[in-house]
């Protein structure tokens, strides 16, 4: 039990921490993008593959065309789409060539 306290307690610092480093008007537009695209794709590898795969549910929650790249029910990508290329790197290239 005590690891998961210390783990979530960890996991709150690192929110907290964040904060510092958001923008309120590249949020803004972040937000925009997003309800103003026909389907939203997002793509990742590993940790960061999960992180898109979570936010993408999380889209569709909230009722908004939501796709991950690479899945077999993912449909093409046109132009009044958006992608979310998310890369803890920013280096990964298969990430990297996706948002290019």
């Amino acid at each position: 039990m005590e690891i998961m306290k210390t783990s979530i307690n960890a996991i709150l610092d690192n929110i907290k921490n964040a904060e510092e480093f958001l923008d309120e008007e590249t949020i803004d537009k972040f937000e925009d993008i997003i309800i103003e695209s026909k389907n939203i794709f997002v793509t990742g590898a590993g940790r960061s593959g999960l992180a898109a795969k979570a936010f993408a549910m999380r889209l569709m929650h909230l009722g908004l065309s939501a796709y991950v790249v690479g899945e077999t029910i993912s449909p093409a990508i046109y132009e009044d789409d958006c992608i979310i290329a998310i890369s803890g790197s920013g280096e990964t290239n298969t990430i990297v060539s996706a948002a290019k």
